[in-house]
């Protein structure tokens, strides 16, 4: 009986991840380099922190952010935290970013003035550049189309689909997205996981995104 349980188990890890495999539609193949930011929230922070990231959103469609980004907060882990995705395909796309940031002088100030408001409200972000290391197993790239993200960034959590990137540090992070939570749950097992969900309203969403995933849009843009 305990064989015919561990055979259970290995199948039903399976199927969990082949599910994963299947991201939404229109997804696209992984960026080259992706930056990850985290951001910790202090005690008592979060209802001024969702105004003030809820305005910078709707200022980035107003005032023409050059670049989308997308806002993701941990189910699980440390809860009182912020993730940041940006992806981008070449360093000159890095580059070219930053400076279409700096010329644009409205939404630059109107950004700088929203970082300021959060100062008090958050602790040091940690923030790094991760290159892409292709896998032959790993899943379409589903970033903004899916509405939860696993990462596990402890060397010793390998999980087959991911998508992997190293960071400058030599953090690994491997990534699976799916819209299904149960799935991501099953699969981030133990503490080496963590499951982020997107959070629509704080994201500058690519047009790819929307159209991709209009049902997880569509709150953010009411």
């Amino acid at each position: 009986m305990s064989g015919m349980l561990r055979i259970f188990r290995i199948v039903a890890a399976a199927a969990a991840i082949q599910l994963l495999m299947n991201p939404p539609a229109m997804a696209q193949p992984a960026p080259k380099i992706l930056l990850i930011a985290r951001e910790p929230l202090k005690p008592g922070a979060q209802a001024e922190y969702d105004r003030i990231e809820s305005e910078t959103a709707v200022l980035a469609v107003k005032l023409g952010c050059p670049h989308p980004y997308l806002a993701l907060r941990p189910r699980s882990g440390a809860k009182d935290e912020v993730w940041w995705f940006n992806g981008f395909d070449s360093r000159s796309e890095v580059d070219s970013v930053g400076e279409a940031y700096k010329s644009n002088l409205p939404w630059n100030a109107a950004l700088t003035r929203n970082q300021r408001r959060k100062e008090p409200l958050t602790g040091q972000a940690i923030e790094q550049f991760a290159d892409l290391e292709p896998e032959t197993d790993s899943q379409p790239w589903a970033m903004g189309r899916a509405r939860y993200v696993v990462v596990a960034g402890n060397p010793a959590a390998r999980v087959g689909g991911s998508n992997v990137f190293k960071g400058r540090d030599g953090t690994r992070y491997e990534i699976l997205m799916t819209n299904a939570l149960e799935e991501a749950e099953r699969v981030a097992r133990g503490s080496s996981f963590v499951v982020l969900e997107v959070v629509p309203r704080w994201s500058f969403p690519a047009k790819e995104w929307v159209d991709g995933n209009r049902e997880m849009w569509k709150a953010a843009s009411q």
